[in-house]
């Protein structure tokens, strides 16, 4: 055989070999990698084979140190670092590695690796999430509240994770400063915490500081804070503040509409909030602002029944009147409006409705426009510092009532009597 012959053959074998090794590796690192991802869904046995496979695959040996980090801490520490060797891009390690110093008391290498962890992947919500437990129980919250904060702000569905805490946070007075910056600058799920807040905050207080550091910046309340407060004013029955919350949010236009009652010509639509009316949903009735004949703006409010079983209470608006006598006045008009006993209108006290200060003349049958009136009194008693002006079916023997037929309604206004 000659030299050229043997060199040719000698070429060709390791060429042979290389891709034999190649393929080796190949294979081993596509087992490990296979293992290593059995492994994060859940398979314990899928780590030590994928180790098994390629000793240097980065999510197995990520997986391992995560594992061995209350038991056996020096060893996680060697594979976690290993781990970012290998993949540096990857800061799931990084946030285990910062959390096995801090429980040496490495609490300088602890704080810069959990800062790299972020940094390397500031766009992973669980990182952030990591990142915001491990700085409270390093107790600086403040860094902590700026993970939770980025967290929402990439799924706006962690609220159901976060907002206890952040209500938590909101009540206790000495924490509340740590709402300053988000307050200052609302991030788009600032809304949604705040009604969370009010909703299941256990102080009045606690929901009002935070409402206050909003009011305090430039950034001016939103229309869903202010009525989310004003709601939660309302329920602890703190009716003035209500109301000054609610006034204070009305636009020129609707403060043109102001007095004893609000917009008593129904020439606004429905706010169904604050010391607004409300026009309740029901199939038993079909509420609207109209333009009719005779009315003196340009709606007046229409109701109609199309002679379904109807709840008693109807049509409603908070009011704030103090002591004293009143009179109220209403534009009415009726249309084949078939009941038993008859609609009217009626003030009670809104912390004890079963408390009635006055009713007006029942409606029934047909009417023309006409004009009615009635007196009631507000007494000076510190269980009806609110009231209620409410539309109701006279009761008969049941809560609900058969009504058919329309009535129409303008001009309601409420006058104090010297």
């Amino acid at each position: 055989m000659s030299s050229s012959k043997a060199k040719i053959i000698a070429a060709r074998v390791a060429l042979l070999l290389l891709a034999l090794l190649l393929a080796w590796r190949v294979l081993v690192s596509g087992l490990g990698e296979h293992y290593a991802r059995q492994a994060l869904l859940g398979d314990d046995q899928a780590v030590e084979q994928a180790l098994l496979w390629n000793p240097e695959q980065p999510v197995a040996l990520y997986l391992k140190g995560r594992a061995l980090a209350q038991t056996d801490p020096e060893h996680a520490e060697q594979l976690l670092r290993k781990a970012i060797a290998l993949n540096p891009g990857n800061a799931a390690p990084m946030e285990a590695l910062a959390r096995v110093l801090l429980a040496k008391n490495e609490i300088g290498a602890a704080d810069q690796m959990i800062h790299f962890a972020v940094e390397r992947m500031p766009a992973r919500k669980d990182i952030r999430l990591s990142a915001a437990r491990y700085w409270v129980q390093r107790g600086q919250l403040e860094k902590a509240m700026q993970n939770w904060a980025a967290a929402l702000e990439l799924d706006p569905g962690l609220g159901r994770e976060i907002y206890p805490t952040l209500t938590r946070i909101a009540e206790s007075q000495k924490l509340l400063a740590l709402f300053k910056p988000l307050a200052e600058a609302p991030p788009p799920w600032w809304d949604d915490f705040f009604k969370y807040l009010s909703e299941h905050g256990k102080k009045l207080e606690s929901v009002v500081a935070v409402a206050s550091i909003r009011h305090a910046s430039k950034v001016p309340l939103s229309k869903v804070e202010r009525t989310l407060l004003v709601e939660r004013l309302q329920q602890d029955r703190q009716w003035a503040e209500a109301y000054l919350v609610w006034i204070n949010g009305l636009n020129a236009e609707e403060r043109s509409y102001l007095g004893s009652v609000f917009d008593g010509g129904f020439e606004l639509p429905p706010a169904n909030a604050g010391f607004g009316w409300y026009f309740p949903e029901n199939p038993a009735w079909v509420i609207r602002r109209k333009h009719t004949y005779g009315a003196e703006g340009e709606k007046a409010l229409h109701i109609y029944y199309p002679g379904k079983d109807t709840p008693l209470t109807q049509v409603y608006q908070p009011l704030l009147l103090s002591q004293g006598r009143y009179v109220m006045q209403m534009r009415t008009r009726v249309d084949r409006l078939r009941i038993h006993g008859g609609l009217q209108w009626v003030v009670r006290c809104i912390d004890d409705e079963e408390r009635l200060l006055g009713k007006g003349p029942l409606l029934v049958g047909g009417s023309d426009w006409e004009t009615q009136q009635f007196t009631f009194e507000v007494p000076d008693d510190k269980t009806c510092v609110g009231q209620l002006l409410r539309l109701e079916a006279v009761r008969a023997d049941r809560d609900e009532e058969n009504v058919e037929g329309e009535v129409w309604f303008d001009r309601l206004s409420i006058r104090k009597l010297e």
